[in-house]
This record gives C-alpha cells, sequence and structure tokens, in this order.
C-alpha cells in the first residue's frame, strides 16, 4: 500500500509506502477519515528548531570567514539563501573541509610581514603571543589564541546539529486537534513493534511503560502494572527522514519476553518508509521544513 502525506495550502506531498502494520494503518486511515480528523499539524516545532540551527550554521561560517582567508588564503563556503544549507551534500563538504582545515598551519613571521594589512595585523598579535621559538602553529591553536576558535568549532557543531534535527523524530510529531481522544487498538495483540528505523511511524506519546521500556529499567519480574503497549491510539504519527535500517532486538531481551511469554513491545509502531529518500532528500527537507514554518496541516492520502 501506498499513500502520500499532502500539506494544505502549499500543494506539497512526501510519497510513502507501507512496510509494516498494513492492517492497523488501513484501519487508522478509514477512523481519521470517517471521523473527520485526517488533518495534522506539527505546530511549527520543525521550522523553528530548523531556523534557529541554519541561522546559527550561517553565522558560525560568516564569522570564522572574518578571519580564515587572512590566516590561510580560503574559506568556507556559505549560501545566501539559507534553505539551501538543508543540502546534505552541502553539509557533507563543509564537515571535510573542516576536518580538513584542521592540517593547516600558521607562519607567524610570514603573516607579520604580509603585504595585507589585516594578515600583517593578526600576524603581530600571534608574534606578541609567543616566545620567539615558536614561528608556527596550528590553525585551531591561531583561532584560539585570536578569539575565533568558537565560531571556528561551531561550524562542524553546527552543521551536526542541522543534519540531526532530521533524525529526531521527536521533531516530526504530527497531531490532530483531538490527538487526545484516544481510541481501542484492535490489533493490539498482533502489531508489531520493533527498533527498526522507518520514516513514518506511530511514536509513544502515552502514559506507561512499554516491555521494553520494562526490561531497559529492570522490572525484570513485572512487579508493577502500569503497562503500556499500544492498547489504545491517538491521531498522531511521527515522521523523520533517516536512512531506513533494519535493528534486531537483543537476544538477552527477546529472551526475557520469552520467560514472560510476553511479546516483544518497544516505543514505537514502525508503518511506512518515503519512496526515494535517498533522490529526493533535500527535496523532502525542505518540504518538511517550510511546510512546519508555514505551519500547514497535513492530510495523510492512500492511493
Amino acid at each position: 500500500m501506498n499513500f502520500d502525506l499532502v500539506f494544505d495550502n502549499s500543494g506539497d506531498s512526501i510519497p510513502f509506502t507501507v512496510v509494516e502494520n498494513h492492517e492497523l494503518f488501513e484501519f487508522f486511515v478509514n477512523k481519521i477519515n470517517a471521523d473527520l480528523k485526517n488533518s495534522f499539524s506539527n505546530n511549527q516545532v520543525l521550522g523553528r528548531e530548523i531556523d534557529k540551527k541554519i541561522n546559527d550554521l550561517n553565522w558560525s561560517i560568516f564569522k570564522t570567514n572574518e578571519v580564515l582567508r587572512d590566516l590561510i588564503s580560503d574559506v568556507f563556503e556559505h549560501k545566501d539563501n539559507l534553505t539551501d544549507y538543508l543540502d546534505q551534500d552541502f553539509l557533507n563538504k563543509t564537515h571535510a573541509d573542516w576536518v580538513f582545515s584542521q592540517k593547516n598551519t600558521v607562519n607567524i613571521d610570514e603573516m607579520r610581514h604580509s603585504s595585507n594589512n589585516n594578515t600583517a595585523k593578526i600576524g603581530s598579535m600571534l608574534h606578541e603571543m609567543y616566545p620567539d621559538e615558536i614561528r608556527t602553529v596550528k590553525l585551531a591553536e591561531a583561532m584560539a589564541k585570536i578569539g575565533y576558535i568558537f565560531p571556528y568549532e561551531e561550524v562542524n557543531m553546527s552543521v551536526h546539529r542541522l543534519e540531526h534535527s532530521f533524525k529526531n523524530s521527536e521533531l516530526m510529531i504530527f497531531d490532530s486537534a483531538s490527538k487526545w481522544q484516544v481510541f481501542d487498538n484492535p490489533f493490539c495483540d498482533t502489531v508489531v513493534s520493533n527498533n527498526n528505523i522507518v520514516n513514518f511511524s506511530f511514536g509513544y506519546t502515552y502514559v506507561g511503560r512499554q516491555l521494553y521500556n520494562k526490561y531497559d529499567f529492570f522490572d525484570d519480574e513485572l512487579k508493577y502494572q502500569d503497562h503500556y503497549n499500544y492498547e489504545t491510539l491517538e491521531t498522531s504519527f511521527n515522521l523523520n527522514l533517516s536512512k531506513p535500517q533494519t535493528i534486531a532486538f537483543s537476544p538477552e531481551f527477546l529472551s526475557w519476553c520469552q520467560r514472560h511469554g510476553r511479546r516483544p513491545m518497544t516505543t514505537q509502531i514502525p508503518i511506512a518508509n518515503i519512496i526515494d529518500l535517498t533522490e529526493n532528500l533535500f527535496d523532502y527537507r525542505k518540504i518538511l521544513y517550510n511546510n512546519s514554518r508555514d505551519n500547514n496541516p497535513a492530510s495523510i492520502i492512500i492511493k
């Protein structure tokens, strides 16, 4: 089964194919259509987070470049359109450029005698900070001495924070207006729950502990009855743009479940993956960012 997530106002859509829990998903869509609840909002959570992180990356690049050209005659690439920072190829290149920039050394005497006034000024500053026997230093050390180590290191950290935002399903929760009106899950005895990375899932938003949570936090004999193993559902779902992966339960957890006569349950019900995610990652990032920022709700449309 395939479906689209279609955004109001913009008309943007993301195509999915169901990979697990087909009957449950069909039941869910039929119910939200019958109850007139097929409208889900991210409430600008992702949009606000990405706004901050692309601005952080843009600032760190521009701030570092203020002195980088004078130190090593090179700069980090920047984008005039901030949305272009969502391009993973650009992020990969920026990270590689930052890593290899660490190999650069700065010759203090060459700098202080440079015909470039800014380079000569920085060279003179470094000359005052080091004894005569030290004439070359690593770029990062020079950055620290002249007060630019924070933006320089933030180029690296901002890349990681930005790209990990799209792997964080907690930033991409989509809720209907009546999310808290839970309903019974008729497939609770057969539903598949696992640790696989999928792009569309029903996440853990209700009270109680799943079996994996019980195991993880040493309620080894199931002494307490605060269970929640998706006996009920909410009109809510989680997205992420990670590469799908199959992640098996540990043999220890499976053995524990077998001892208690329980089916393994963890903190998600996997549903679907995005079609052609790798080829269209930049486009899908922009769709989710722009529509979250503009607070456009989305609907599930089965093909």
